[in-house]
């Protein structure tokens, strides 16, 4: 079903630049009607680009982060602690 989906997104956004395309050459201008078309663009190629049934679009990288992240918190922190230059009044 999806590759379905993915399909009619592909045919809906050609249909729609050529709609566009046409819409100039027939004005001989861009005007409001060539916009439209061009700006429903994207939403077809979201269908057009959407992941299949199976697929998980978000890889789990969340153990590479692990190492990074600190949890000891200092409760005596100075101003100079963190790179941070002590305010001059």
């Amino acid at each position: 079903m999806s590759g379905v989906i993915r399909g009619i997104g592909w045919i809906v956004s050609l249909v729609l630049i050529t709609l566009s395309l046409y819409s100039i050459i027939l004005s001989g201008e861009v005007g409001h009607q060539s916009w439209i078309f061009l700006l429903l663009i994207p939403f077809s190629v979201a269908l057009a680009l959407s992941p299949k049934k199976g697929e998980n679009g978000a890889k789990n990288i969340s153990e590479e982060w692990d190492e990074d992240e600190k949890n000891d918190v200092e409760k005596n922190l100075q101003a100079g602690d963190f790179g941070f230059d002590t305010p001059v009044l």
